[in-house]
């Protein structure tokens, strides 16, 4: 497999790429010295930076926010992608529905994920924190996230 140009980062990249030695850490470091750009949808915004604010404090919110945002190269916003996620509501959880919607829009080849719904609904983009740190020839964390 080749290096990727862009890659779309689920939000659980950078939550636990914040809290955790972890692939996701890797996979953060990478996207940071600009191995490859970062794409992710407004959904990523919003949880990641709820996560901090819930589990920590609003100002930890914000400074998630304003990581994602930074790192991130374009993030697809909802109103470019209603016909994907209507082309694909029902065949993915709606959890995951604005992802795949962003992936498919945006014609990105790397959903870094670590979920099992994505597999279950056939998504050809997804692949785990673990694998796509191989794809750079790093030694990965043992753990898949």
């Amino acid at each position: 497999m080749k290096r990727p140009k862009r890659a779309y980062l689920d939000s659980m990249v950078f939550i636990f790429g914040r809290l955790e030695e972890c692939n996701s850490k890797l996979v953060l470091f990478l996207a940071l010295l600009g191995e490859f750009e970062v794409i992710v949808s407004e959904l990523v915004v919003e949880e990641v930076e709820r996560f901090f604010r819930e589990n920590f404090s609003r100002e930890a919110g914000y400074l998630a926010k304003r990581f994602v945002e930074t790192l991130s190269v374009k993030i697809v916003r909802r109103s470019e992608i209603r016909k994907e996620m209507n082309e694909f509501r029902g065949l993915i959880k709606d959890k995951d529905l604005e992802n795949v919607a962003a992936v498919k829009h945006e014609k990105i080849d790397y959903l870094v994920a670590y979920d099992n719904d994505y597999v279950e609904a056939g998504v050809k983009e997804y692949i785990t924190p673990k694998n796509f740190v191989k794809l750079f020839g790093l030694k990965p964390y043992d753990v898949e996230y």
